[in-house]
């Protein structure tokens, strides 16, 4: 969805993206805390959740920003207001029914790929090409988790494949 701006209708989408990055940053602290008695594992998942709180971060500094400077709203917040509304219903979940690691690992990463289009550099295009610089400066040293995830997925598989095996 390409839609010219309108400050006043428009920032709200900073703020359900700030939501959906907050409540993914808690999904993952959660794990964190569940798995802490695989080293590896908690430390990963808190690294993740900080990175999250780093694009939680991006959105409230664009917030701020856009009362000054002209952007485009690229996605439908519709669909990130139902996006938001799933994740609260999941952290829900997995506080009722706790994931075994492999499978919080294959649901984050299906969840990582499926959300990549609310990230920052999507969701909004600024006229000022050197304000979206900054955002894709900053959301390259990002990128790199969901590629973290998928290899101690990996890894954790083939720990049970030779365990099992």
């Amino acid at each position: 969805m390409d839609t010219t701006s309108n400050h006043a209708d428009h920032c709200l989408i900073f703020k359900i993206c700030a939501r959906i990055e907050a409540q993914t940053a808690e999904l993952y602290h959660y794990y964190s805390e569940l798995f802490r008695e695989n080293h590896d594992a908690a430390q990963l998942w808190h690294k993740t959740a900080l990175e999250e709180e780093n694009h939680l971060r991006q959105f409230e500094l664009a917030d701020r920003l856009y009362r000054n400077v002209d952007f485009v709203v690229a996605i439908d917040p519709e669909r990130a207001e139902r996006v938001c509304h799933k994740l609260g219903m999941l952290l829900s979940h997995v506080r009722q029914q706790p994931p075994d690691l492999e499978t919080a690992l294959s649901r984050a990463i299906e969840m990582e790929e499926s959300l990549a289009d609310l990230h920052m550099e999507s969701v909004v295009r600024f006229a000022d090409g050197s304000i979206q610089k900054i955002f894709k400066a900053m959301m390259r040293f990002d990128q790199e988790h969901v590629q973290l995830l998928k290899r101690f997925l990996t890894d954790v598989t083939q720990s049970r494949t030779d365990r099992d095996g």
